[in-house]
């Protein structure tokens, strides 16, 4: 039966918008680089990616400076990236919003009887920002920065039901990543939920295969009828 639901944050609550590449746009124009800001965006992101699991914990404001300075030099842009990175950390708390589906779904989840997490992948101090913004408690908290660890390390889904004291069998994993939120939950044994907002998800690509994929969060409360029918 399933008890406690873990929610990813930005991308499955709180939609993030296009803050990043406006960033990324501002950053190659201080500099007076004449490249292309969502190619530069991807070789950054697949940077900072790589970064994530070293034996060496980063929070995520230090790998986007350490990642910056690399992509500028891939790039052959001599700038300070301890500099011109300040611009993607104020984008960090600029103002995203829930999606319109989430207090809906939440409040109706709320009488179900079940736990409510955050699982997300960045520094603590920018996901308060949000969840206080948007109005948005939750009694449970795990970021990769006060864990130590990122998606999707199996450590990171440990450590979460470490501190909770909640059994894998008996939790939900809800985001809109299929590495993060889908390969990674499963590995320890914890059911999953991939929400597809934009349809883009292929079932025939990849395995194995999330638990549900749904395209609208108001979704989640069907499936969490389909388990209480199968328990």
């Amino acid at each position: 039966m399933i008890k406690h639901i873990i929610f990813d944050c930005f991308g499955t609550l709180i939609d993030t918008g296009n803050n990043s590449l406006k960033a990324v746009e501002q950053i190659l124009f201080n500099v007076g680089a004449n490249v292309d800001a969502k190619e530069f965006y991807e070789d950054w992101k697949a940077n900072k990616r790589q970064k994530m699991n070293t034996s060496v914990f980063l929070n995520e404001k230090t790998l986007f400076e350490i990642s910056l300075s690399e992509t500028f030099s891939k790039y052959g842009i001599t700038a300070d990236a301890s500099k011109e990175v300040k611009t993607m950390i104020c984008s960090l708390f600029a103002e995203r919003f829930v999606f319109s589906d989430v207090h809906e779904t939440l409040t109706k989840l709320a009488k179900e009887n079940v736990d409510f997490a955050i699982g997300s992948t960045t520094d603590t101090d920018s996901l308060l920002y949000y969840l206080e913004l948007n109005q948005l408690s939750f009694s449970y908290i795990y970021t990769s920065e006060n864990m130590q660890v990122y998606k999707p390390n199996i450590k990171f889904y440990d450590t979460i039901l470490h501190r909770s004291g909640w059994l894998a069998e008996e939790c939900l994993f809800v985001g809109d990543s299929y590495t993060d939120d889908v390969l990674g939950p499963q590995k320890i044994g914890i059911k999953t939920v991939l929400l597809d907002r934009k349809a883009l998800y292929k079932s025939t690509e990849l395995a194995p295969q999330p638990d549900f994929v749904i395209h609208s969060l108001l979704e989640l409360l069907k499936v969490m009828m389909c388990w209480r029918i199968q328990d």
